[in-house]
């Protein structure tokens, strides 16, 4: 379900290792803007319950099995606080960490021993705790800062356009893309105005979740890719509790 759009050229930098927030303080030449760090704190909340999501299955909620060939076996069960859940027949297995199909694939290779067709669906009727709506978030340097529904085959152009545009100020040329991969948050800089004046560098779709950052132009430029993508992130009050990687061309 995940899409890893990224190329296996790029060199992963990591920035830390371990859990915990990671905190940019801004340039303080830098006037923060109330609607950029509104929006930051609106994506940080959702893109960390994005990451804390391990897997389709949380306790409390309820799934229902069922089977084509053994009707009589059909069941509807919560997930307990365990992570577990007692499938018939079987004895209680854990969820965590799982996707429905991951667990349809895993309840079929059990049934082989005790069913001659066993054939299993599962599906989630009730989420005790949803999971956010896909979005993405653009921040900065743009007319208007703002959370928009995702769609596939959303691009950075997109994403900016449908915030306003940059703005006299914006910096298109290091615009930074957090992306949240499995449970981290990758973060890259994009030259998206080199792409305007004809480069023919591939410009890859944005995933669910992505915070788009459009810099100042005044804040100051560094050889140093990671120090300005870690002095970008900190001018719009961005602040992560996960570990994130950079990723560096």
């Amino acid at each position: 379900m995940r899409r890893r759009l990224l190329s296996a050229s790029l060199l992963a930098l990591t920035i830390t290792a371990c859990a915990g927030p990671v905190r940019y303080a801004p340039a303080p030449e830098v006037a923060l803007t109330r609607g950029s760090l509104d929006i930051a704190r609106e994506a940080t909340r959702m893109v960390e319950d994005r990451l804390n999501q391990d897997g389709d299955f949380h306790a409390g909620d309820l799934v229902r099995l069922s089977f084509p060939y053994m009707p009589q076996l059909n069941s509807d069960q919560r997930v307990q606080l365990s992570g577990a859940i007692s499938p018939p027949l079987l004895s209680p297995i854990s969820t965590r960490g799982t996707t429905a199909a991951q667990l349809q694939a895993r309840l079929e290779s059990l049934y082989r021993a005790k069913l001659t067709r066993p054939e299993v669906s599962v599906a989630l009727l009730e989420y005790n705790r949803p999971p956010p709506p896909p979005e993405i978030f653009v921040l900065g340097e743009v007319v208007k800062p703002g959370n928009f529904p995702y769609r596939d085959g959303t691009t950075p152009f997109e994403g900016i356009a449908r915030a306003g545009g940059g703005n006299r100020d914006a910096d298109l040329s290091r615009v930074v893309a957090l992306t949240p991969v499995g449970d981290q948050l990758e973060a890259r800089m994009l030259d998206l105005s080199a792409t305007l004046h004809g480069s023919q560098r591939p410009i890859d779709y944005l995933p669910p979740y992505t915070i788009l950052i459009v810099p100042p132009t005044g804040i100051a430029r560094d050889v140093d890719r990671a120090r300005q993508i870690r002095q970008i992130i900190g001018f719009n009050g961005v602040n992560l509790g996960s570990s994130v990687t950079l990723i560096q061309p």
